[in-house]
């Protein structure tokens, strides 16, 4: 067994002690258009504790886990350590309420902006008409900005899709769609004029979207249909693949 291969095993290991861990925030009464009480900005974490070092075996096994590369955080919660192993980030619109659904994008930082195709304001509830029949499962938009894993967690057969398949039961629980924008935001700004690059890491993105049920709707806006059954089966299937470690 190689040093990686090993390192993959113990990390696998590790999957029936992380913590998913929830935080949202919106505001009573609108004052502008980022205020709008109809919008729910939300991040979630996987995080992963640390055992209490009341042992050499647990000091060990603390060590193993904070070298670089297995976080992209290290926290104190108390007297107890703990590793965020995945963040994800977005914002929830509530279409029955919400005023002004470009406005409240706009007001934001310019990565909403790239989520304006799924609205038209002479569809049901202000979504796009080819959208429309996702209403049947709820009545809000998910939209998912921002997904960052740690990077000694990637390769190992699925896990950032099954901690982003399990936070999304929590997230988009009343959703009439899910959408994310997938694009390689770990390239530096600097390189991102290498377009060869950044085609291949672009698609390698959304492929692991589409393994989750997402599919490519307008101006690389990709959605998830929840009334459908291809995030469920597909989230299924890596939960059987992860079953001995869960």
């Amino acid at each position: 067994m190689t040093d990686a291969t090993s390192a993959g095993v113990e990390l696998l290991s590790c999957l029936n002690r992380l913590e998913l861990r929830f935080d949202s925030a919106a505001t009573l009464v609108a004052s502008d258009a980022h205020d709008d009480p109809a919008t729910l900005e939300w991040g979630c974490r996987a995080v992963l504790p640390l055992w209490e070092p009341d042992d050499e075996e647990a000091v060990a096994d603390n060590a193993r886990l904070l070298t670089p590369g297995i976080s992209l955080a290290q926290t104190s919660r108390g007297e107890r350590q703990e590793l965020t192993i995945l963040a994800m980030s977005g914002l929830t619109l509530d279409l029955w309420r919400i005023g002004n659904v470009y406005e409240s994008l706009d007001s934001r930082d310019a990565d909403y902006e790239h989520f304006a195709p799924l609205f038209d304001k002479s569809g049901d509830l202000g979504l796009h008409s080819d959208l429309e029949e996702c209403l049947v499962s709820g009545d809000q938009v998910v939209i998912i900005d921002r997904v960052r894993i740690a990077p000694t967690w990637r390769g190992l057969g699925g896990v950032g899709r099954l901690l982003i398949g399990r936070l999304l039961r929590w997230v988009a629980g009343h959703a009439a769609i899910v959408a994310t924008h997938p694009y390689p935001i770990d390239i530096p700004v600097g390189e991102r004029n290498d377009d060869a690059r950044v085609a291949q890491e672009k698609a390698a993105v959304q492929g692991t979207w589409q393994s989750l049920g997402f599919e490519p709707f307008r101006e690389d806006v990709w959605v998830m249909q929840p009334h459908l059954s291809a995030h469920d089966d597909a989230v299924g299937r890596l939960e059987m693949a992860f079953a001995r470690h869960l």
